[in-house]
């Protein structure tokens, strides 16, 4: 029986493999745990209480895919959420109570207010 010894890897040489095969490895562990490859942050719901005519928090900032559910708490004062500029939401009629949901697909600013009541603006940022 003859063995052969291999001659030694010249430097650096394991890690490159090293690095080149934890690539597909790590895509592989990606696929199992059922994220794709370079997925992003997931998608969230955040809650805008609408209350003593303002809405808290003014500013919700979600990643693209994510909702956000308007909760009606004013039960003698009635309001609606309508969306300004180009990019477009309403919720249906105005009313004391309930919630109104809308899932944000595009990154940008969605501005938006109450139309009943002028100095109530607020903002969704969507990255």
């Amino acid at each position: 029986m003859i063995r052969r010894s291999r001659s030694p890897a010249p430097p650096g040489m394991n890690r490159r493999r090293s690095r080149i095969s934890a690539l597909p490895l790590a895509a592989v562990a990606a696929l199992v745990a059922g994220v794709a490859p370079g997925a992003g942050v997931a998608a969230t719901t955040k809650r805008v209480v609408i209350k003593d005519i303002e809405f808290t928090p003014a500013t919700v900032s979600i990643s693209r895919g994510s909702k956000v559910t308007w909760l009606w708490r004013d039960a003698n004062v009635p309001h609606n959420v309508a969306s300004r500029g180009t990019k477009r939401f309403r919720s249906a009629g105005t009313k004391n109570t309930g919630s109104y949901t809308v899932t944000f697909k595009k990154a940008g600013t969605y501005r938006y207010v109450c139309t009943i009541h002028a100095n109530m603006r607020a903002k969704v940022v969507v990255r």
